[in-house]
């Protein structure tokens, strides 16, 4: 008698992880404002379970010689990927928004994740789904931890930055940047800076302002906080002005806005600034900012992001001191 029921204990406990393996994570700051905001939509994040497979894809794009080539061979697979495991949250997101209860939906295809504001009852209704694994809230936050802007007193000739880590030196071999596109992701760049101004990427008539803000999905990409400006600057100022600070002075440099004159931004904003910067061919993506409070959740989707803009060829250089 004492083994059927061993089994049957056995088979309910397999049943009940399997479950719990299937639940989707809900957001618990999400969980927080669905319970006070009846009504009002919500920026989310929906995480998708499926995921390319990157070893994979690699072995497939190695016959490719050509560096364009192979890069653009691995988007069309990262797009047709996310298009095809999306489709049936789509569909239910798109239905919703006939009764208003969904809007502004952003599917992104580095991470598979699909970004919108919605009504808390479709956040339940999503969480049913089997391949969502995670509905975190696209939270607004400070993104440069305890930075300042200061005012500096102007020098002639390098920083020391520089010398101390021998840059002139590799100029001397060659190495001064040239022919490569850099990617800020921050907040904003003066393009009027005559230490950069020859240095910007040329977007032409599409991008006037060589670059994007992904924030607020305009063309603005002036800086209010002048971070921005800042890592620009640490990157190819080239001395104009009489202080040259910058350690690849030949580079060019994509200006992309992922937060506020403030320094906030959010997960949506910084997805959308690096598919951005790899479909317009940058070679680095530069990104001095942080989440400070990330759910496991979102830190994994980060994480898949990082390394599939490695296999699209892109280095994605990003600050991990910032907080001291």
């Amino acid at each position: 008698m004492k083994k059927p029921i061993v089994l049957l204990l056995l088979l309910f406990c397999i049943n009940i992880f399997n479950y719990a393996q299937n639940l989707c994570y809900i957001d618990p700051e999400l969980q927080q404002l669905i319970n006070q905001k009846s009504d009002d939509l919500i920026s989310v994040n929906i995480i998708l379970k499926s995921q390319i497979d990157v070893n994979k894809l690699s072995s497939r794009t190695q016959r490719f010689s050509d560096r364009d080539a192979k890069n653009d061979a691995v988007l069309k697979e990262f797009k047709k990927f996310s298009e095809a495991s999306q489709s049936d949250v789509l569909s239910v997101l798109q239905a919703e928004t006939r009764s208003n209860k969904v809007r502004d939906i952003n599917c992104h295809w580095i991470t598979n994740m699909i970004n919108c504001e919605l009504a808390g009852d479709v956040v339940y209704q999503l969480a049913q789904h089997p391949d969502i694994i995670a509905i975190t809230y696209n939270k607004l936050e400070y993104m440069l931890f305890n930075e300042e802007a200061k005012e500096v007193e102007a020098t002639r000739g390098m920083t020391e930055n520089i010398k101390k880590i021998n840059a002139d030196v590799a100029w001397n071999w060659g190495y001064t940047g040239e022919g490569v596109l850099v990617s800020i992701l921050d907040t904003g760049v003066n393009i009027n800076h005559v230490d950069l101004k020859d240095h910007l990427w040329d977007g032409g008539e599409e991008y006037p302002n060589h670059g994007y803000n992904t924030y607020e999905n305009s063309h603005d990409v002036s800086d209010g906080f002048n971070h921005g400006t800042h890592c620009a600057g640490i990157i190819c100022g080239d001395g104009t002005s009489g202080t040259q600070i910058g350690m690849a002075p030949d580079a060019t440099i994509m200006c992309i806005k992922v937060m506020d004159n403030g320094g906030a931004g959010n997960a949506n904003s910084v997805c959308s600034g690096i598919e951005f910067a790899i479909e317009h061919g940058a070679d680095i993506l530069n990104m001095s900012l942080g989440f400070p409070n990330a759910s496991n959740s979102t830190r994994e989707a980060l994480r898949q992001t990082y390394e599939k803009a490695l296999e699209a060829g892109v280095a994605i250089i990003t600050a991990v001191g910032n907080d001291g």
